[in-house]
């Protein structure tokens, strides 16, 4: 009898432990926490209650995904993620059950704990992006356009810097029009491009006006002459990485279609001059592989996450495996060393890491 009570209570300490440890099928599972809204429908309160949960369990799996998009991922690369993973939620799922759920308003509020397969969602994510043609860097294009003394809204600059650009690895985004303030202070608009997922902006200044004619000559033609600034500043350290600036002119009978074609061919012209020291740019940040220990949670690694994205040292990171509470980052960072990168990721969140081991190929971190 003693013997029994011994082996069920042994049973029970076990199975209690891996409810603490959060223990997933073959290290492969997370225990993630999410939440939905969906309309509150009296008269379908199962159909209801089904929708919730489900809508619950894909916000669980889209957290787990979203911690594996690259910070430098682009739109069809999150797009692809959708269709691949999102829409495809129970097979991600291996169990799980709904913590609380109740009317709210109109709505009906579900929460759910489920165990996501996130090392399945990591293999497709990483497969995707190593399967793109090339892994784009973001640049946000902004520009202050003007003809004569009148601002321009047409964005005829933005096209050329496109068209000028479309065959180097970016991900060019529309951002806004700048004024004459934001280009004597950059800093609030390289922050915004900074918090829109940019890693470089562009600065675009441009103003033309026409050309007056040569005494004693008669011409249909309008002729106007174009001079264009560009800069491209890195939103992590607001440091200009490029610079290009060109003057040409535009010819048309019409003055305002003259005046485009002065802009176009001065911003592309300049837009050329920005690729080699871009670049450059881009292939100047040293990679380092950052092992980040005990981070026992989904939420948690988010959080790690953003540690890495307030750094400016680093200009991009890749969450390349998660297992066993163990996260394997790709790193790269304008730092010399992985002593210099440690010492920097110390010095300002000592209360979230130790240092475990530092070698030349190899930083490994406790999260506390």
């Amino acid at each position: 009898m003693k013997k029994i009570l011994l082996i069920a209570l042994l049973s029970t300490f076990v199975l209690g432990a891996c409810r603490a440890l959060h223990i997933g099928p073959k290290g492969e599972g997370e225990y993630v926490v999410a939440e939905s809204l969906v309309p509150y429908d009296e008269n379908n309160l199962a159909s209801m209650k089904k929708e919730g949960e489900l809508a619950a369990q894909k916000a669980a799996v889209e957290k787990v995904a979203g911690i594996f998009i690259s910070s430098t991922s682009t739109v069809e690369q999150a797009q692809l993620v959708e269709e691949k993973i999102t829409s495809k939620t129970a097979g991600f799922i291996r169990r799980g059950y709904v913590q609380k759920a109740y009317r709210k308003a109109d709505q009906w509020y579900t929460r759910v704990r489920v165990m996501v397969l996130v090392k399945d969602v990591g293999e497709i994510i990483k497969q995707s992006e190593s399967d793109a043609f090339a892994k784009k860097t973001t640049i946000l294009v902004t520009s202050r356009e003007a003809v004569g003394e009148d601002l321009s809204l047409k964005q005829d600059c933005k096209q050329a810097i496109y068209r000028a650009l479309k065959s180097q690895p970016y991900a060019l985004v529309n951002g806004d029009n700048l004024s004459q303030n934001n280009l004597d202070n950059p800093t609030p608009i390289i922050d915004k491009a900074r918090q829109d997922g940019a890693r470089f902006i562009i600065m675009a200044d441009v103003e033309t006006a026409p050309l007056q004619a040569l005494p004693g000559i008669s011409s249909p033609f309008k002729t106007y002459r174009a001079r264009a600034n560009l800069k491209v500043a890195s939103t992590k350290n607001y440091q200009v990485v490029a610079e290009g600036a060109d003057q040409v002119s535009g010819l048309d009978p019409m003055e305002d279609i003259a005046a485009q074609k002065s802009i176009a061919a001065a911003c592309e012209a300049a837009a050329k001059q920005l690729v080699e020291p871009i670049n450059a740019a881009i292939n100047s940040a040293t990679k380092f592989n950052v092992v980040v220990q005990n981070v026992k949670t989904i939420e948690r690694l988010k959080q790690i996450q953003d540690i890495f994205k307030e750094m400016r040292e680093i200009e991009d990171y890749n969450l390349t495996q998660y297992t066993n509470s163990d996260a394997h980052f790709e790193i790269a960072a304008n730092v010399s060393s992985g002593e210099e990168l440690t010492a920097k990721i110390i010095r300002n969140y000592n209360v979230n890491f130790t240092v475990m081991a530092i070698s030349p190929q190899k930083i490994v971190l406790n999260f506390i």
